[in-house]
């Protein structure tokens, strides 16, 4: 393998809440064995087995916004970084104390705040997957902080005010980003898509300046500035396209599909 293309999904893949557009589908499926292709996340590896069945990936994927490198083809972790057990439970604890509607993402399952809202994306994940394929949901709540399990990755809340947002940025041992609007990532300090990328490069023996990486949001910054050519969405904000290399077209005009074609794949690297 001599290059890499990462790609993150919503609004740079594929639509939100759409499906990969022909146009792009068959780009990826004409890759020659030199690319390879995986994808960048802030899902959990329990809702992209869909994403990795459907673009036929045989490489590791970054997930939990670069807290775990998943290898599919072999159903293990090439690598996690937990949120460590005491911040966790404090992080849930307080979240709870508070009223937050929030999820958390773990080896076993989703684990989810009893009476949350936002089920409905991952009931209706589950229900469009075979059972095979279906991500296992998981009551979240005090008990739980009693157990001795805390394999969390990152942890997602819904809805957060500016002072939870400034308390949490304090935490030295936390990681905080947002992946779409209304909504914080956390994830252990240091866990980033950028990172992860760097170590899927490395595990793969590609080269940086080899590797090229489609993003639109906040948390595909990072995935910008470690050392790979960084290619932002038409529909990225202005900041976003300011840390990137390039700027393709829009999600909605196969941006990640030209790219590869005009700004890759034709420049012989």
């Amino acid at each position: 393998m001599k290059r890499l293309i990462v790609c993150d999904i919503d609004n740079t893949l594929l639509p939100a809440g759409g499906k990969i557009s022909d146009t792009t589908a068959k780009v990826l499926s004409e890759l020659d064995s030199d690319t390879g292709f995986s994808i960048a996340t802030g899902r959990s590896f329990h809702v992209v087995r869909k994403f990795v069945r459907d673009f036929d990936l045989n490489v590791p994927v970054i997930t939990s916004n670069g807290a775990q490198l998943y290898d599919y083809q072999n159903e293990r972790s090439v690598f996690a970084s937990l949120i460590p057990v005491r911040s966790a439970k404090r992080l849930v604890s307080k979240l709870i104390r508070l009223g937050y509607d929030f999820v958390a993402y773990a080896d076993r399952g989703i684990y989810y705040r009893t009476g949350s809202s936002h089920l409905a994306f991952f009931n209706d994940y589950n229900r469009s997957v075979p059972p095979d394929l279906r991500a296992v949901m998981l009551p979240l709540d005090e008990e739980y902080l009693d157990q001795n399990s805390w394999n969390i990755t990152k942890i997602l809340v819904y809805s957060p005010s500016s002072e939870l947002i400034r308390d949490l940025k304090r935490w030295k041992s936390l990681e905080i980003t947002s992946s779409m609007n209304h909504v914080i990532d956390i994830m252990a300090s240091g866990a980033t898509k950028g990172a992860a990328v760097v170590a899927l490069a490395k595990y793969l023996n590609v080269p940086l300046s080899q590797v090229y990486c489609f993003g639109d949001n906040e948390n595909d910054v990072s995935m910008f500035t470690c050392g790979a050519i960084g290619i932002a969405m038409g529909n990225a904000s202005e900041s976003v396209q300011k840390q990137a290399a390039m700027v393709t077209r829009t999600c909605l005009e196969d941006g990640v599909a030209w790219a590869i074609t005009n700004l890759i794949l034709r420049s012989g690297k």
